[in-house]
């Protein structure tokens, strides 16, 4: 009694739903073949077809666990040398501060030093430049009047001249010596006329 008090699955609405596994290879194998018989029209080589996957027993959750952990460890690969390093701490910055204050301070200092000595040396050609264009007497540190220089005689222009050779300059003779008095006489109305004796 009990036999037929449950169905049989092939007979039915709901045996016609399913199909058996060499039903679905003889399927497989058919469509492989036109497949095949398509590109051998076009002169082609088919293409290698892929594998199916095995068949997995695992959970829908196990799978995207394991998915997740093998992204986690690619991820730790390609960040294993920023792993590597650690943040300043306070003191090790407080400490790179003051090097770097310390070495503005500096930067700073020489840069003033620099610019007074430019200054220096553009006063210094200004007042080189201002001497040669308009020359001053120099006027001594002390208040007292400079000392007026004693007058040379001639004995002494002498004694330091005693070694100098002066060459003198040859004087024409007298005749012309005489024609240009005269000639400067009779250009000169006023002035007085000697007689000059022609012997």
């Amino acid at each position: 009694m009990e036999e037929s008090i449950i169905p049989s699955l092939s007979a039915g609405v709901v045996g016609s739903r399913f199909i058996t596994q060499d039903e679905v290879e003889t399927v497989k194998l058919r469509r492989e073949e036109q497949w095949k018989a398509a590109y051998a029209r076009l002169g082609q080589e088919p293409p290698q077809q892929q594998q199916e996957d095995a068949y997995d027993g695992r959970s829908l959750a196990e799978k995207l666990a394991a998915n997740r952990i093998a992204k986690q460890e690619e991820w730790e690969e390609k960040t294993k040398l920023a792993n590597q390093f650690r943040a300043l701490e306070e003191d090790e910055i407080m400490f790179l501060d003051s090097i770097r204050e310390r070495q503005e301070e500096e930067e700073r200092q020489r840069k003033e030093k620099d610019g007074e000595e430019v200054r220096s040396f553009k006063e210094a050609v200004a007042a080189r430049t201002s001497a040669v264009n308009n020359p001053t007497p120099m006027v001594s540190s002390s208040s007292a009047p400079p000392k007026p220089k004693p007058s040379t005689t001639k004995k002494e222009v002498k004694k330091v001249l005693k070694g100098v050779v002066v060459k003198k300059k040859a004087k024409p003779p007298k005749s012309s010596i005489e024609d240009s008095k005269s000639t400067k006489d009779a250009f000169a109305p006023d002035a007085k006329r000697r007689k000059i004796d022609r012997s």
